[in-house]
């Protein structure tokens, strides 16, 4: 590996961080890449228009096949490779690039984000006030913005003891490639009678639908309950349509008239900080599951403070060189997911704090490389998850998530058996190998869990301050 070129931006200084240009520190961007594809080129497009003076690029490779490092070479040459010559994961890729750093301050972004021009700077002004901050993230909306749309139906109450309000069955739509999420007004996942999975709205439900190169079209896969009738659909409280639905699975496709889009869509948080839970696991903050349905945060005042975090997105962040080093970096032990919150868990322990930045705005591909709820997704969050607990938190945090994936794991698998469902055989097989995992690196996560012991006791006192409700 050659050494890094600098990216000098011909930009204005600005005075709030020191006073001149050769004041602010210089800072090490690491864009770690495992078959990017094409986001890439705007991901490293962005982060060269960067407005700041003094920032050096490495691109971590873990043994892509798409082609991309040659892309790299040949359309970035002022940006250092660095070819892991394996898939070494987050933690691993990530800390090749992050121990030859010499810039007293590291940013970590993923290949599917697209940084705003002025990004860095509010996220360095941040980490100056504060000396004991170890970290900071910015504001991370979802790479397309939104669009609210409304669903209205009669409802009926099915009896046998469910007296829910049930309006409309809404189907999932694998077909989309970037599908309406359920935002307000539905209940959680079912099975039909024909193995298909499907939810309950009641009355009123809101859809947040991708606004993509201007436009914006929903698309639903839906059924009526017990009678015939006709499906409201608005957007902003006009009416966009009146659906015909029988009993009968049915396929509508809608394009949202072009003013809609300019008057109603808004950006969408995908995290402003990590939030830990009552159970030890954690969360975006913005993102927010009611009923088994998982749904996100219109950006809004809610994120518009800049406060203190649990800790920060490792997918786009600013560190300290200084507090990596005392923890000797990332664990190597966590392949994927929840490095980033075991990261700021001994952080804490050792006198670190982390910031929010919302000045600091990202845009992210969420899930881009990774396949969200893909079989290897689920092995990568649940060993993350029980190396965390078990390094970090009480016995019985790590003991409850385990008795979840043995439950869930075994209901999957169960049913893919039973019905033939080879995606939920999968996926119940991909958290059996998370426990298994978990079992066999127990030695040396216990031998890291008695080194925190000696900190302080492991009782989980230092989520405390950041447990939000639900």
């Amino acid at each position: 590996m050659t050494g890094a070129i600098a990216a000098e931006a011909p930009r204005q200084p600005n005075p709030t961080v020191g006073g001149t240009r050769a004041d602010l520190p210089r800072v090490q961007i690491v864009v770690l890449t495992y078959n990017p594809g094409a986001y890439i080129d705007r991901c490293l497009s962005a982060v060269l228009a960067t407005d700041y003076p003094t920032f050096d690029v490495t691109v971590v490779d873990n043994a892509s096949t798409d082609g991309s490092v040659r892309h790299v070479r040949r359309d970035f040459p002022d940006i250092a490779l660095l070819e892991a010559g394996a898939n070494l994961g987050f933690s691993r890729g990530n800390n090749l690039a992050m121990r030859e750093a010499t810039a007293p301050l590291i940013a970590l972004l993923n290949p599917d984000t697209e940084v705003d021009p002025g990004w860095l700077r509010p996220l360095v002004e941040r980490m100056d006030r504060d000396p004991v901050a170890g970290g900071v993230a910015p504001k991370i909306l979802y790479q397309h913005d939104r669009i609210p749309v409304d669903l209205r139906a009669p409802t009926f109450v099915p009896g046998g003891g469910d007296a829910r309000e049930l309006g409309v069955r809404l189907y999932e739509d694998a077909s989309e490639a970037a599908p309406a999420v359920i935002n307000q007004g539905a209940y959680g996942p079912e099975v039909d009678h024909d193995g298909a999975t499907f939810r309950w709205t009641e009355g009123s439900a809101t859809l947040a639908v991708p606004v993509v190169d201007g436009r914006a079209r929903l698309t639903l896969d839906v059924a009526a309950g017990r009678n015939d009738f006709a499906l409201a659909v608005g957007v902003g409280g006009r009416e966009l349509a009146e659906l015909p639905l029988t009993s009968e699975r049915a396929r509508f496709e809608l394009d949202i008239p072009e003013n809609a889009i300019g008057e109603f869509a808004r950006p969408v948080i995908e995290n402003a900080g990590i939030k830990p839970l009552p159970d030890g696991s954690m969360r975006d903050r913005g993102t927010f599951v009611t009923h088994g349905n998982v749904w996100q945060a219109w950006d809004g005042p809610d994120f518009a403070a800049p406060r203190e975090v649990f800790a920060v997105k490792g997918g786009a962040a600013l560190y300290r060189r200084s507090m990596l080093e005392s923890l000797d970096f990332l664990d190597p032990g966590i392949f994927m997911y929840y490095e980033d919150a075991d990261l700021a868990w001994r952080a804490r322990r050792r006198g670190w704090r982390f910031w929010y930045e919302p000045a600091s705005v990202v845009r992210h591909a969420h899930a881009a490389s990774s396949r969200e709820w893909s079989p290897a997704f689920i092995r990568n969050v649940e060993f993350g998850k029980l190396r965390m607990l078990a390094k970090n938190a009480p016995w019985r945090f790590a003991g409850h998530h385990a008795a979840l994936a043995l439950a869930h794991g075994g209901r999957e698998i169960r049913r893919g058996f039973s019905l033939g469902d080879a995606q939920a055989l999968a996926r119940g097989r991909a958290r059996a190998s998370a426990l298994r995992a978990s079992l066999r690196a127990l030695p040396a996560t216990l031998r890291l869990r008695r080194i925190e012991a000696r900190l302080a006791p492991l009782d989980a006192r230092e989520l405390q301050p950041f447990v939000e409700p639900e």
